[in-house]
């Protein structure tokens, strides 16, 4: 499909040149004989000019140059229309490589986005229509019935993962309004919220002196709370926030991430250890809040990993 579109680009290409060159290369063979001057009934006589008894015999040997001029010019002009024709081949075969690169690239990203949305829906739904069937014979079991609830959740959640991150692609959510926030109070709070969820050791670094800032405390929320479960969920003894100049870090002591699995770390549904629970949306919604908000988000990992919003 994409190699049939870049064919079509590279046709249609040529083709406008083609028409380009040979109107061009017409008007100028057109206009340098009509615009030409009919020679004078007479001779200057110089070294190079060949002798001539009459006006007439002169008349023919200024026609036989004149065709002669022609004929070089035609040549020159095939010569030079070929060359750009070479030229623009060439050029439109990369430039529309170029072209339809993107729109490969999406397709591409589509295709797995449909495939990874279908899979991860496939399995609370398989789970939901186990746990039915296990009802009608005992219906007195509140381990299936939990079970079920507990998948339903699961699906929820995705399902308004999807919608949020399909909304954020199209532009139609409205950025929140930025209020007064205490930082430090904040991140307090939520550590606090998540510390039940992780076995090991859980700090807060403040090096600001003023952490009152004006940001959207919902998508501030949201972000900081993606990189926490993110942290509970990788993070084996120790997990570490910091808050800097206009910046927060969220550090925690799991397996180091490799360099090929940190370029897809924000994709959408990539995990980089499929053993673990979630879908693979959390990190892709904090990058799509991120950018929203004019603030960027990155990640490194060594003996730590490292994802640092700067706003």
């Amino acid at each position: 499909m994409f190699k049939k579109l870049q064919r079509r680009i590279i046709i249609i290409t040529m083709t406008i040149t083609t028409i380009v060159l040979l109107i061009a290369g017409s008007s100028i063979m057109l206009f340098s004989s009509t615009l030409r001057p009919e020679p004078k009934p007479f001779v200057i006589p110089t070294s190079d000019t060949p002798s001539v008894s009459s006006n007439q015999e002169l008349k023919d040997f200024i026609s036989s140059d004149r065709k002669e001029g022609e004929i070089r010019l035609l040549v020159t002009l095939l010569c030079v229309g070929a060359g750009i024709e070479i030229i623009v081949f060439a050029v439109s075969c990369y430039l529309s490589e170029m072209i339809v690169k993107p729109v490969k690239d999406s397709y591409n990203k589509q295709k797995i986005f449909i495939a990874n949305a279908s899979h991860e829906l496939k399995t609370p739904l398989a789970v939901i229509e186990a746990n039915m069937e296990a009802l009608e014979v005992k219906k007195d079991s509140e381990e299936w019935k939990n079970n079920i609830e507990t998948e339903i959740t699961h699906a929820n959640k995705l399902v308004l993962d999807l919608l949020q991150l399909a909304k954020m692609d199209a532009g139609s959510i409205a950025k929140s309004p930025s209020e007064k926030l205490d930082l430090s109070a904040i991140i307090t709070e939520r550590i606090e919220i998540f510390k039940p969820k992780f076995s090991g050791k859980i700090t807060f670094k403040n090096k600001v002196k003023d952490t009152k800032y004006t940001l959207p405390k919902q998508d501030f929320l949201q972000v900081l709370d993606i990189l926490l479960d993110n942290a509970t969920k990788y993070g084996k003894n120790r997990i570490s926030v910091t808050l800097d100049e206009n910046e927060i870090a969220v550090s925690n002591d799991g397996t180091t991430i490799k360099q090929e699995d940190l370029n897809k770390i924000f994709d959408r549904f990539y995990q980089t250890d499929k053993t673990k629970s979630g879908s693979g949306l959390g990190l892709a919604i904090a990058k799509s809040l991120c950018e929203q908000n004019g603030w960027q988000i990155g990640c490194s990992s060594g003996k730590t990993t490292k994802f640092t919003i700067h706003f």
